[in-house]
């Protein structure tokens, strides 16, 4: 199976520092060994981890892929999303939804360092979520040292799957 990953590279200002963020989103069926293989290669300053609320499946699939990056990469800071937002506020009644004290639940089981709910169609907490990713893994903004390379211009690149 062939590792098929979008790449996107978007520029942002947080705390009035600007980055240079390099997004890679890994096919939901990446086996082990290629994941494992894509977090050695790019070595992001944080991992996204996404599900989706409408899709318990996808919820239910976040521990072991949150194991796959462990594996790889013990001490990179972790973020989980909970998306489709738009759903809860849509639909309250009409689908079963993961909740947000599931997600809660699960953040705090598995020591992730934030947790949000975003929309990707409203791009409700977008802004949020990337602000708080950069904030953990930036050692300007945090008090965790991680290397961080100095383009020109003053950008900082960070890199985040």
């Amino acid at each position: 199976m062939v590792c098929d990953t979008s790449n996107y590279h978007i520029n942002v200002v947080v705390e009035g520092c600007p980055y240079s963020l390099q997004l890679f989103d890994p096919d939901s069926e990446i086996e082990q060994e290629e994941l494992s293989l894509l977090l050695q290669s790019e070595r992001p300053d944080a991992v996204i981890l996404m599900y989706d609320i409408g899709n318990f499946e996808s919820y239910s699939s976040i521990e072991d892929r949150y194991r796959q990056v462990r594996h790889t990469l013990p001490t990179v800071k972790c973020v989980l999303v909970a998306n489709k937002l738009d759903l809860r506020i849509r639909n309250p009644q009409q689908l079963p939804l993961v909740t947000i004290e599931e997600g809660n639940s699960l953040s705090e089981k598995l020591r992730m360092r934030y947790f949000i709910e975003t929309s990707g169609v409203n791009l409700r907490n977008v802004d949020d979520l990337i602000d708080q990713t950069v904030k953990i893994s930036s050692p300007a903004l945090s008090e965790i040292n991680l290397k961080f390379s100095r383009r020109k211009r003053g950008r900082r690149d960070c890199s985040l799957m």
